[in-house]
Formats: C-alpha cells, sequence, structure tokens
C-alpha cells in the first residue's frame, strides 16, 4: 500500500473580492468536459515554465477536476531485471502526467488528494487564472476542534523543531524543560529537532503505553503556551472515529488527512480517478459536521456567467486578440477622423474656389451710363 494525503483549502476571494456566493466550480467542470470533448487545447504555462493541463472528472455529488504536471524533459529511466537503464517508453508526442486532484466541496471548501508529484494547491489558482480570467484565493482550512481532534488520535508520532538559538529551558516548564535546557547546551547553531514515536515492533499493551505517555507529553507541551517559538510541531496517529491516518499541525490547528492507497489502482488512470473521487467523497461526508460548525455558510447559486468556454492558449490568446481589435478599431477611428478631415478641407477649397470665380467674373461687366 502506499500513502496519500487530503489537504483541505477554502476559496476565501475570488477576483480581488469576498466570496460571499458559490464558486462556479460545477460551470468550470462543464467547459472543461466541452474542450476536452472538441479537442480544444487546454494546456497552460505557467511563469516559471511549468505545464499544466485540467480535465474534469465528475460533476456530482461535487464537481472533481485533475490537475497534470506536464513533462516532456528530464524524465526519468526506465531499469530492467539486471538494472540496466533505458529511456522511459514514452510514444512521440506523448508525456508524462503528475496528478493532483481537487473536489470542489460546500462552503467553497476544495479537498485536494495530493501524491507528493502532482502540481500543489495554488497552482490551481494559476490555471484559473491563465484559461478562464479567474483568481481564486485559497486559505487553508483551520481545524478549531483541536482538542476533540487530538482526543480522538491514537498516537503514533510526535515531533517538533526550533532553531538552535532559541533552545531554552524557559520555554517549557517540567521535563520538556529540562529536554531544551539540555539540548541548549550541546549546540547554539542549526535547527533542533526531536521526534518521538510508537514504533513498529512490541506487544499492543507495550504499545499502548507508549502512546499514552506520547500523548501527555503533547499535552505537558501544549499547556506550555510558548509554542509560537518553534518552527514545526505535529501529532500523526489514526483517527479512532474514522480510521483515517491524520497529521495534525499545532502550530496552524489544522490537519492533514493520509490514506492508504493501492499503488497498481494509482498507476492505472481509469481505475485511479474513480478511486481518487470515492476517496474524495468519503472525505467530504466525514467532514462536512466540522465544516458546518467552523465554516460560514454560502448562500445564494453561483456566477456561471463569470466563467467564459475555454480558447486555445486561454486568456492570453483572448487577451492579444481583445488588444488587436481595440487596435484596429483605434486605426480605423484615426482614418476615419482623416477622411472627415480631408472631407472638410476638400469642401473649403471648393467653396473657395468658388468664391475666387465669382470675384473674377464680376470684373467683366461695366455700368455705362449714355
Amino acid at each position: 500500500m502506499a500513502r496519500r494525503s487530503v489537504q483541505f483549502w477554502r476559496i476565501e476571494q475570488l477576483n480581488g473580492d469576498e466570496l460571499s456566493r458559490p464558486f462556479p466550480a460545477r460551470r468550470v467542470a462543464e467547459v472543461l468536459k466541452k474542450a476536452q470533448d472538441t479537442g480544444t487545447d487546454r494546456h497552460f504555462t505557467s511563469i516559471d515554465g511549468t505545464v499544466l493541463l485540467a480535465q474534469a472528472a465528475a460533476s456530482s455529488p461535487f464537481p472533481v477536476l485533475l490537475l497534470d504536471r506536464v513533462r516532456d524533459t528530464n524524465l526519468p529511466s526506465v531499469g530492467d531485471a539486471l538494472g540496466r537503464r533505458k529511456p522511459l517508453p514514452l510514444a512521440p508526442g506523448d508525456h508524462l502526467l503528475e496528478t493532483t486532484y481537487f473536489a470542489f466541496l460546500k462552503r467553497n471548501v476544495i479537498a485536494v488528494l495530493t501524491s507528493g508529484n502532482g502540481p500543489r494547491a495554488s497552482r490551481l489558482g494559476e490555471y484559473l487564472e491563465g484559461m478562464l480570467g479567474l483568481e481564486p484565493s485559497l486559505v487553508p482550512v483551520v481545524r478549531e476542534d483541536i482538542e476533540e481532534i487530538l482526543t480522538r488520535l491514537e498516537v503514533s508520532r510526535f515531533e517538533f523543531a526550533l532553531p538552535a538559538e532559541r533552545l531554552s529551558g524557559k520555554l517549557m516548564d517540567g521535563e520538556w524543560a529540562d529536554v531544551l535546557d539540555s539540548a541548549s547546551r550541546l549546540m547554539n547553531q542549526g535547527t533542533f529537532r526531536i521526534s518521538l514515536s510508537v514504533g513498529r515492533s512490541g506487544k499492543a499493551e507495550d504499545k499502548q503505553r507508549i502512546r499514552e505517555r506520547i500523548q501527555q507529553l503533547i499535552h505537558l507541551f501544549r499547556r506550555a503556551g510558548s509554542v509560537d517559538h518553534f518552527d514545526y510541531v505535529v501529532a500523526e496517529g489514526k483517527d479512532s472515529l474514522t480510521g483515517d491516518r491524520e497529521v495534525v499541525d499545532l502550530l496552524k490547528e489544522r490537519f492533514i488527512s493520509h490514506i492508504e492507497v493501492d499503488p497498481d489502482v494509482f498507476n492505472d488512470p481509469q481505475k485511479s480517478t474513480a478511486e481518487a473521487i470515492v476517496i474524495l467523497n468519503k472525505q467530504a461526508r466525514d467532514n462536512e459536521a466540522f465544516f458546518a460548525r467552523t465554516l460560514p455558510d454560502i448562500r445564494g447559486s453561483a456566477d456561471s456567467g463569470l466563467v467564459p468556454d475555454i480558447v486555445a492558449g486561454g486568456m492570453a490568446t483572448v487577451r492579444a486578440a481583445l488588444a488587436a481589435a481595440e487596435s484596429a478599431e483605434r486605426a480605423g477611428q484615426v482614418a476615419e477622423r482623416a477622411r472627415q478631415v480631408a472631407g472638410k478641407a476638400g469642401k473649403a477649397a471648393g467653396e473657395a474656389d468658388q468664391s475666387a470665380g465669382e470675384s473674377q467674373g464680376g470684373g467683366d461687366h461695366e455700368l455705362v451710363r449714355g
């Protein structure tokens, strides 16, 4: 089995304004599906050169998108049974795709299933802005029920780190004070990191005693009130209620759910997408009560008019076309003004000629008095 993580983010703003209505995720999925069906190029190149490609995987019960990082350079090698290396056997025109899965849940929450190789969550915002002109601002979902989580957590690991120059027994009380005070005499540069874990071997009752001891030490650590001096503080274990693996960030009080997946399933493009949808839907159900309790309710309907159809090249192509049209319109306006000026000049010249002719004609007649 392989481990994957599920992160939770919330769309706080859209195009610079607070988002108080549902994000038009279903419309985004529709235009992506339409682009897929019509063969419209959906590739987007970020400022740093990363090529991204999105596709719709589901629209119900929650819209699910796949965001791939597209690679055609610096590819890994393949080895045979004897370790002989050879190039990755890609057909001409093929690319390596590294995928992250996004599910758009209620309250503008996005559940993000990652693998470590796929694009990070912020890349979704880059893609939506580049291809659709949407600029979502993502913020992590903060776990306000940290006490409840830690109570349910069958902890297997506790780890923290801080710069060595901050090491001091004054940061903590009791046993932790002794640990940090001793560490301050060992080093004064670099990073001091300590990790406590239950371990893999041993009897169940022994593991339970170790688990309870780590839980007690976590409680003492948090009670000290100096956690903000640390760079990294996490507790990891199994949620006794859902059975999921969780990593609880005690600095930000947000969690990351860890799940076990079959690597053979996730190596199959069709099976992996179906399995990802199942996982994300389960995460939505498991955490809906928490989201309802801690996040603002989002009412109204999504503004689908914000989402245009995808065109090859994305918004850069649209903006270039608009700029060209505006330039042509301005050129036309200039030409029209030139024609109007020329017309007025011609009319003025004609009137001047007529006036001159009349003056000359009057000189041919004399009044003769008899």
